[in-house]
């Protein structure tokens, strides 16, 4: 015979001397009532030897049955049975419910008999069947919402019932539907002016509930109070810092990093799951292994990679993650969790807390457009476009077995089902199917993809169209989900010319020059009294191969003018940033006024020498002296910039250039070509100071380790078109670099 652990035996003998509590319908549970019940909870707790609870169990049923109207009997056999339904015994949630349901009809106001039925109501649960919980959920009858009704009255019927409170609370901020936000909050602020109110979890509860219903004050004030009483200042600090942050408040960011430096177990996992959304799995290890302050550098870390990436301001990124958290839960959260996958819902996210919406709301916002097609026979859908410089990205989603559970689909016509989908594609056709062709329709301002599937007859065309626009989904999908973005945007289209060029520096600090012109027909000046105020921003950030922000700059540039600029003509300016060697990516945006600019599409510069020796070429500075903007290089050497790289053949264009990895002295030679583009075959230029010839050669020797080259370059001789103009070095040794630049030449 298995013996009984001590735990259980203890039990067992502060059973037996509890037995003879006669009943009492007192109207409010009494503190020493309370008290015994709480330490007999403890000890439940304590132990997990199912067979000596078990056996116990068996002794306060036998009492039961003799004293059926022992209330806190009935308490205590009711809190007995949810210890073994944690430990496995599932069942004896039910038999929990029972005995709660007892101590309630004898003491209906009492709140730990109504404390207790929210606890088994819970622990019971919902069918394992996805649509069953769904049916549930959608008549208020699932667990949470049963649960959520038990701790409501048992803080009605004692608004100091502290646990009650909390777990009414916890309760209502776990409902995904039929949130009980507005009982729990009633309850809450009730309870503020009665002993409970003071409870430092029911400040941190009642804190969450208020921010969750959007009182983000009411919120603020009782994370503070918390901050103030309760045990846990580090938890305190992140939950101050979610309000705030949710409010848009920069301030937030103080006891954000705060907070994080702390190494409380609780707020360490808060922040975990709050980044977990965008975090790939490796940055989760990484996390994981911080610890105090480290832990906050890494954060801030990750937050300024992502303003810099995106051109943001520092603390911008962390403020409009803690706005889209909040958005997705209330718009995007699922219902159930047991989620079913058809064929072609072919990405899994993992995720327990939002559908496929809500991934790709938290990892790229608020999307562009959207459109969706409702018809009978045809499932809940929907499709989302992020307008990116880079191309955009296009997501379907589609509800089949679940509502409130959008999965991500590559095609529009998934929405049809698998099975049609492959036939669409089989027979080349949408013209027999007017649920696909309605879809298309319905999608025709999303992407020009649309408008071509719609045109297409049968046959190849459409085929093709069919591929794109699967391919489009597909990739988008690849996008949306593994990276997250927040992209600047403008009310106003601002039409920019730009050349990011690779060229200045000193010793080992190297430079880009950033060179634009602004199209004067979209331009907005401001009138001051010396003329008219025209401000530019530009923000600029490179990355390294890894994708580490390496370099950045934000800066606004003043131009005054005595007159406005003409219509057809340009604004033009320089901006220099200092970067490091290498292969470098770049994201550039130039801004006019509060509200016209532009993003343009990531792009790429060489900085230094490509490795394949010593030497290195700059890149090209192709300018003219008409064009009115210059860099001066040296106070002997002016640097001449064409930011719109278009010339008139009369015009004579000015060329600069580096040479780097020379010794003084050392001999080299350079070749001028111009080719036009798409063409074969190089042209014959005339070059200042050479002659007429297929390519020009100069053989020089270098005054200095950076040899700095400017010549002049007539365009008289070229015919209106498209064309290359390439520099190549050579030195003694062999090794060579190269660097070409396009350019138009027109008649006038």
């Amino acid at each position: 015979m298995q013996r009984r652990s001590p735990a259980v035996a203890w039990l067992a003998a502060a059973l037996l001397l509890s037995l003879p509590i006669a009943p009492r319908r007192a109207a409010a549970q009494e503190a020493a009532d309370r008290s015994a019940i709480e330490i007999f909870r403890d000890s439940l707790a304590g132990t997990s030897d199912s067979l000596g609870l078990l056996q116990l169990e068996r002794t306060m049923i036998t009492a039961a049955k003799a004293d059926r109207n022992n209330t806190v009997l009935h308490l205590r056999l009711g809190f007995l049975s949810l210890r073994l339904g944690e430990l496995g015994g599932h069942s004896h949630f039910d038999d929990a419910a029972s005995e709660f349901q007892w101590a309630i009809d004898l003491q209906p106001n009492w709140p730990y008999g109504w404390y207790g039925m929210g606890l088994a109501e819970f622990g019971v649960g919902d069918s394992q069947v996805s649509f069953v919980t769904g049916l549930k959920t959608m008549f208020g009858k699932d667990a949470l919402t049963r649960s959520a009704v038990a701790f409501a009255k048992s803080a009605e019927v004692d608004p100091s019932f502290a646990r009650g409170l909390v777990e009414l609370a916890n309760t209502a901020l776990r409902q995904r539907v039929n949130i009980k936000l507005d009982v729990a909050l009633d309850a809450l602020r009730r309870a503020a002016h009665t002993p409970a109110g003071a409870n430092p979890d029911v400040m941190l509860a009642r804190g969450r509930v208020e921010r969750e219903a959007g009182d983000i004050d009411s919120a603020s004030a009782a994370f503070q109070g918390y901050l103030a009483h309760g045990p846990d200042r580090a938890l305190a600090l992140l939950e101050i810092a979610r309000t705030e942050l949710l409010r848009g408040n920069p301030e937030g960011a103080g006891p954000y990093y705060a907070g994080a430096a702390m190494d409380d177990s609780a707020a360490v996992a808060g922040y975990r799951a709050d980044i977990a959304p965008i975090a790939s799995d490796s940055v989760l290890r990484e996390f994981d292994g911080t610890h105090g302050n480290f832990r906050a550098a890494y954060l801030r870390a990750f937050w300024s990679q992502r303003d810099h990436q995106d051109l943001r301001a520092d603390g911008e990124r962390l403020r409009e993650h803690y706005r889209r958290l909040f958005y997705a839960r209330k718009n995007f959260a699922l219902v159930g969790l047991n989620r079913h996958y058809e064929i072609e819902e072919r990405y899994h996210s993992g995720s327990r807390d939002f559908d496929d919406r809500g991934i790709i709301y938290i990892r790229q916002g608020d999307p562009t457009d959207r459109a969706s097609y409702q018809a009978p026979g045809v499932e809940p859908n929907e499709s989302w476009r992020y307008a990116r410089a880079d191309g955009d990205l296009i997501f379907h989603f589609i509800a089949r077995e679940d509502v409130q559970d959008y999965k991500l689909v590559e095609s529009i016509f998934d929405v049809l089902g698998f099975s049609t989908s492959v036939r669409l594609q089989e027979q080349g056709g949408i013209a027999g199917n007017d649920a696909a062709q309605q879809l298309v329709i319905s999608r025709e301002r999303l992407s020009p993809i649309y408008n071509r599937l719609e045109g297409a007859g049968a046959g190849a065309g459409l085929s093709q169209a069919q591929s794109a626009e699967r391919q489009l989904g597909h990739q988008s999908i690849a996008i949306g989900t593994t990276t997250d973005s927040y992209q600047l945007s403008f009310p106003r289209d601002l039409k920019v010319k730009s050349e990011v060029l690779a060229v200045g520096g000193e010793g080992q600090d190297h430079q880009i020059q950033i060179a634009y012109a602004i199209a004067g027909a979209g331009l907005e000046p401001v009138t001051v009294s010396r003329g008219y105020l025209y401000s530019v921003r530009l923000r600029f950030s490179a990355m390294d191969a890894a994708g580490k922000v390496v370099a950045t700059i934000d800066t606004t540039r003043r131009f005054v003018a005595p007159a406005p600029v003409p219509e057809h003509e340009n604004l033009v300016g320089r901006v220099a940033v200092t970067v490091p060697t290498g292969h470098l990516e770049y994201r550039l945006s130039i801004q006019q006024g509060e509200d016209a600019g532009v993003v343009l599409p990531i792009d790429s510069v060489r900085v230094g020498r490509d490795g394949r020796g010593t030497l290195g070429l700059s890149d090209l500075v192709l300018g003219s002296r008409g064009a009115n903007l210059t860099w001066k290089q040296s106070d002997q050497d002016t640097v001449f910039f064409n930011p719109l790289r278009t010339y008139r053949r009369e015009d004579l264009m000015e060329l600069y250039y580096e040479v780097g990895g020379l010794q003084p002295s050392q001999s080299y030679t350079t070749q001028l070509e111009v080719k036009k583009r798409g063409g074969s075959g190089f042209l014959r230029s005339i070059f200042g100071g050479g002659g007429s010839a297929l390519s020009l050669k100069f053989a020089e020797q270098a005054p200095t380790p950076i040899v700095r080259v400017r010549r002049s370059v007539q365009l008289d001789r070229l015919k209106p078109g498209e064309y290359v103009l390439q520099v190549t070095v050579t030195d003694g040794q062999g090794h060579s670099d190269r660097r070409q630049q396009p350019f138009d030449v027109v008649e006038k």
